[in-house]
């Protein structure tokens, strides 16, 4: 169905364009009460729904978008930000908020209400189908890195996680392990549950043992505090869902007397930057976040110049980076 046009009210009015134009942006004093009925009535008619943000860009006014991700205390997400500042344009201002699961919705409200032009949520949306429909609706951009695989009233923009999980997965069973520990926190995020459910999944079908433990976030704290556990299991690699994760197990286990890699082969996920600096250096599934970010921000100036643009997808392949942190189970002392 064709979106409405601004000269679609203005022919059911029976007004000119300029007078639609004036009513609708609050300037239509001069018009009586009948006129500006009419118009309302036929705005809401036709469900015509101005374009906001495009509007802005033609007359080269500032454009505001509004970037929202978990948590800015996580490297990944510091780094996507810093990446996607790096390619804002003159005329586009660009407003961080930082939410949580549970959150995420009330952000993507707050900054529509600041007056967004556009929205990228790098978080887990509560509710995405009704916030993506609503921004639809009120002409607001919006650009998903999570909630991607359902939402077609959003642009997306993500890494092939499952690809991931099992990358790690078929590394692992190439250096012969055979019981694995899986470490995430207690409520995935999709992009999260991919990963690990591919990992799963792979490891599985190859006959390895997968235990698993869960920790309250993603942070270095957690994984160092997840460590006990972890030894405990008996299990021989682990693979974390980030790279936080990774290293503060790393750190805990060095404390129990399990060195890593001589005791336990340890993987994690994204390839921040300081893991080929840690040590062990660590072996890690590299997402293109420099390539993710900017094509969020291309996406989404894209669409806030066109509204009606076919749903835009794309998807980038991750890499595994081999380094110190794994080794072959042959090599390992397990007594």
């Amino acid at each position: 169905m064709k979106k409405a046009s601004i000269k679609d009210v203005a022919n059911l009015a029976g007004v000119s364009i300029a007078t639609v134009s004036q009513i609708l942006n609050d300037k239509g004093e001069r018009f009586s009460d009948a006129t500006r009925e009419r118009v309302f009535a036929a705005r809401d008619e036709v469900s015509y729904i101005p374009n906001f943000g495009a509007r802005s860009l033609k007359r080269n006014h500032l454009v505001m978008i509004g970037v929202i991700v978990p948590n800015l205390a996580l490297p990944y997400f510091g780094d996507f930000v810093q990446q996607f500042q790096a390619d804002i344009p003159a005329h586009v201002s660009v407003s961080i908020m930082s939410a949580e699961q549970g959150a995420a919705d009330e952000a993507v409200q707050t900054l529509v209400q600041a007056g967004a032009s556009g929205v990228i949520v790098a978080s887990q949306l509560a509710n995405p189908l009704s916030i993506a429909k609503e921004l639809k609706q009120r002409g607001v951009a919006l650009v998903v890195l999570e909630n991607h695989e359902k939402l077609s009233d959003a642009d997306v923009v993500f890494a092939r996680d499952m690809d991931g999980g099992r990358l790690a997965a078929e590394h692992l069973i190439e250096l012969g392990h055979k019981h694995v520990m899986l470490l995430g926190n207690q409520v995935y995020t999709d992009n999260l549950a991919y990963r690990a459910n591919s990992f799963k999944q792979t490891m599985v079908a190859a006959g390895v043992k997968v235990s698993e433990v869960t920790t309250r976030d993603l942070s270095k704290k957690a994984g160092q505090a997840a460590a006990k556990a972890v030894s405990l299991s008996k299990a021989s690699a682990t693979f974390a869902l980030n790279d936080e994760l990774a290293i503060g197990l790393i750190a805990g286990l060095a404390v129990l007397d399990r060195p890593v890699p001589s005791t336990m082969s340890v993987i994690g996920y994204d390839d921040t930057e300081y893991a080929a600096f840690y040590q062990p250096t660590l072996t890690t599934i590299r997402q293109p976040l420099a390539k993710i970010a900017h094509m969020a921000l291309t996406l989404i100036m894209k669409r806030i110049e066109d509204s009606q643009l076919p749903r835009q997808v794309e998807a980038f392949d991750v890499k595994l980076m081999v380094r110190e942190s794994t080794q072959s189970l042959e090599l390992m002392d397990l007594s």
